[in-house]
């Protein structure tokens, strides 16, 4: 089995298509790193005294700064931090306080406090909402607005620290924007579905199915190269990204909590995850939606009898669960559509889910990731079962 499952492997990486669509995945993959890694908005950052740093000298000053705070995060932790910003840059401190504009290039501690600044007529906003009714919580002891009023985990120890670079890495492979997983899925889609249509078209469809292992075990082999390729092309992509911003950044901030990593918006995600699960689970999530476009993919190929035609079928069943997604507003529909793999790879939106979500399925904090992996564990058994059907009863012309 073994043997059949590399020499499956080998034909697929040896067709050019795969080749080529290996290579543009490469070279997108440079492209987003050098967007997101070498030349960020966190590869510049502004000095007290005006001097303006770049690449790694910005990157050390603000991992410094983010360093004095490391810890846990409480409000008085957001005070000195407060202090700090109005002290060190007086100008942008004003700005924030009077809802101005401040410089792009603020260390990023900085950069956030103004969702713990209250605005300047909050005592105005506390009276209304008192004559409305309507109950606001009062400000910390340092003037500030707590840090409970957006972190429902506040009250177990949140752990701050740098989060620049774990920020990036994370919107780079699987964030809400542009990310990486999307190109790997296009090119696990590109080899899968070629591998059994392609015996069809170049007619060696018979000669299998008379072979000893022709109805079993290639078949299996078949599937199984088709999910270690997934893998491989997933696994390598992450890896690389590790690596660029493993060199670019190092490992500070790991340990930090998620709800403090501002750049994510993940404060009101009830998981006590930190920088690196959250990236891991980012991984794993990924791989799930490999598998289950793999899975898809070659039921497609089993069934069809061209490769083009098994190709646009499998891009038109990649696709359409996202623009479907993208129409519906308000419709618990909305919400069962994330597990599949175009919309699953956001997972920034699969875990703010159970907040944002019109269905009770989504009401627990991992079950939008527990319903993918579920999904695609039943996905991959059905196509499996089915693809074993459909080149098994296949008749040869």
């Amino acid at each position: 089995m073994f043997r059949m499952i590399r020499f499956e492997l080998q034909k697929m990486f040896e067709r050019p298509i795969v080749i080529g669509s290996l290579v543009a995945l490469l070279l997108v993959s440079f492209v987003l790193l050098q967007a997101y890694c070498f030349n960020n908005s966190r590869t510049t950052a502004l000095l007290p005294d005006g001097t303006m740093l770049s690449g790694r000298e910005a990157i050390l000053y603000n991992q410094s700064v983010a360093g004095k705070y490391d810890g846990v995060f409480t409000d008085e932790a957001v005070a000195r931090m407060v202090s700090d910003f109005e002290k060190d840059y007086p100008q942008d401190f004003y700005a924030m306080t009077h809802n101005e504009g401040i410089h792009a290039s603020l260390p990023s501690v900085y950069s956030y406090l103004a969702i713990f600044i209250p605005p300047q007529n909050y005592t105005e906003i506390l009276q209304e909402a008192a004559a409305q009714g309507n109950s606001i919580s009062p400000l910390t002891e340092y003037g500030l607005i707590s840090i409970a009023d957006y972190m429902p985990l506040a009250g177990t120890a949140l752990q701050y620290g740098y989060s620049d670079s774990w920020e990036f890495f994370f919107m780079s492979f699987c964030g809400s924007t542009l990310t990486i997983a999307i190109p790997a899925l296009l090119v696990i889609i590109i080899a899968v579905s070629m591998v059994f249509s392609s015996e069809y078209s170049m007619k060696t469809d018979a000669l299998i199915l008379t072979t000893k292992h022709g109805k079993n075990k290639q078949i299996t082999a078949k599937l199984w190269a088709s999910f270690i390729f997934a893998t491989l092309v997933i696994s390598g992509v992450f890896i690389l990204f590790c690596i660029a911003f493993g060199l670019q950044y190092g490992l500070a901030g790991w340990n930090t909590s998620i709800q403090t990593n501002f750049g994510l918006s993940l404060m009101a995600i009830e998981m006590p995850l930190n920088n690196l699960q959250l990236l891991l689970l980012g991984f794993l999530i990924v791989w799930a939606a490999s598998i289950f476009t793999a899975s898809i993919t070659a039921v497609l190929s089993a069934i069809t009898k061209t490769p083009f035609s098994s190709l646009i079928v499998a891009l038109v069943v990649f696709g359409l669960p996202g623009i479907i997604r993208q129409m519906l507003n308000q419709n618990p529909l909305r919400d069962i559509l994330i597990a599949f793999p175009i919309n699953a790879v956001n997972v920034q939106e699969v875990l703010r889910l159970p907040i944002n979500a019109q269905s009770i399925f989504y009401n627990h904090p991992y079950a939008p990731a527990a319903s993918i992996g579920m999904v695609t564990l039943c996905i991959l058994i059905l196509s499996s079962a089915t693809a074993h059907t459909a080149f098994r009863n296949h008749q040869p012309l």
